[in-house]
């Protein structure tokens, strides 16, 4: 029996229908089945990235005559959850390229967007390049950019260097993108920078989960940038627009967990299986038939199926904002949105780690072999929800029903 693709008795499949239709399921399985391996030997998963962007994921939501499959944003997570539950590690590493598509198929006719685009088209990824602000509070929006642009008049390139922190998926990425000032005129710009000299492919992260997304410092040191790859910095938005512009990052993050949930209930179903003995003071023979960790089974089925319920009332928010951008509609769903994710972080953050426990608990002392990694679910759920500390997400749920406190508007709400 595979650990990763058996459907029992009408429970979860690691691939959804949508994925396999799609031409997924392959690689979904490949990558799940050497998971664990990958956790135990620190093997950063290029080969498995790159496979993935050669099937399109990271294009998928660009229209089809455009490169792309023309799915809508809750299609795109349900393929995401899907490669979260083969490997949490992989499927976080696209979060911020995925995020950039979003925002330039608003902003299609701006030459940045439009080269971010084209860029996707071509099946390859963005991430964020260094940016310094005066920001004096994780998650706040700066005031004014610090970074700098220096434009060297004997190559004809504009050179800068920084660093960035917390660089999820740019040991991956192909190109990376910022907001920075331009020395010749002294303007606020944006940038693509394409992958080359001077970009540092070190993987200093220390975090005790999600081990492989390479989250640590980006660095950057030199690093050209061709003025035809300097553009205008977008124009600013209307006083109707929606000031919340993070919610998608929140969301992807909570439908991670919810896919490491779904593996949790898949692999407890192989631990079960292949339990040699049963404890020496059950009521059984074999441990499949234990009615004690049979209802412990069941749990986990249930509690993890609540954990996707729950991700997915905060897709179909999100999704409805998205229709409404532009619309009359825009405020009121976009705020709908961001209330709903941070219901489910709340939620999500606090049912997903006791799933991850209770896989222990089922095979007590046969699971704890290193071999097996089954740590690296309780780890990496643990580590994907300390992004946005979910205290502040019930704070704001709090003051919300009691005075109508609006969400703030930097990241991540």
């Amino acid at each position: 029996m595979s650990e990763t693709t058996t459907n029992h008795g009408g429970g979860p499949k690691l691939v959804s229908p949508l994925s396999a239709s799609l031409g997924f399921s392959e690689a979904i399985a490949d990558i799940a089945s050497s998971a664990a391996a990958r956790e135990r030997e620190h093997r950063l998963p290029h080969e498995e990235i790159a496979r993935l962007k050669a099937l399109g994921f990271g294009a998928l939501r660009l229209p089809s005559d455009a490169g792309g499959q023309g799915l809508s944003l809750s299609e795109l997570l349900v393929v995401a959850r899907d490669i979260a539950a083969a490997d949490s590690n992989i499927a976080h590493a696209f979060r911020n390229h995925l995020w950039q598509v979003e925002a330039s198929l608003r902003r299609r006719d701006h030459p940045f967007h439009a080269h971010v685009l084209d860029l996707t088209r071509q099946k390859k990824t963005v991430g964020l390049s260094f940016v310094e602000t005066d920001a004096v509070a994780a998650g706040a929006r700066p005031s004014q950019v610090l970074s700098k642009l220096e434009w060297d008049e004997n190559r004809h390139v504009y050179v800068g260097s920084g660093v960035k922190v917390y660089a999820t998926g740019n040991l991956y990425n192909d190109a990376f993108v910022g907001v920075t000032v331009e020395s010749r005129e002294g303007r606020a710009v944006q940038y693509v920078l394409d992958r080359g000299e001077g970009v540092g492919n070190d993987d200093d992260w220390q975090g005790f989960g999600q081990r492989l997304t390479g989250s640590g410092t980006a660095k950057f040191h030199a690093v050209s940038v061709p003025a035809a790859q300097v553009y205008p910095v977008d124009p600013p938005r209307t006083e109707e627009a929606a000031p919340w512009g993070f919610t998608f990052h929140q969301v992807y993050l909570s439908n991670c967990i919810a896919g490491i949930a779904r593996r949790v209930t898949l692999d407890a179903v192989e631990v079960l299986r292949t339990r040699g003995r049963n404890f020496y003071h059950g009521e059984a023979a074999h441990p499949t038939d234990e009615p004690v960790l049979q209802a412990l089974l069941g749990r986990i089925r249930a509690y993890a199926a609540s954990v996707e319920a729950t991700a997915d009332r905060a897709i179909e928010a999100l999704q409805r904002a998205w229709d409404s951008y532009g619309t009359s509609d825009e405020y009121e769903t976009t705020l709908a949105a961001t209330l709903s994710a941070a219901e489910a972080k709340v939620v999500i953050d606090d049912l997903a780690p006791q799933i991850a426990t209770w896989l222990i608990d089922l095979g007590s002392g046969t699971v704890v072999s290193r071999v097996g990694a089954l740590d690296r679910h309780w780890r990496n759920i643990k580590v994907i929800a300390s992004h946005n500390p979910r205290l502040y997400k019930e704070r704001l749920l709090g003051q919300n029903l009691l005075t109508g406190q609006l969400p703030p508007t930097g990241a991540f709400f």
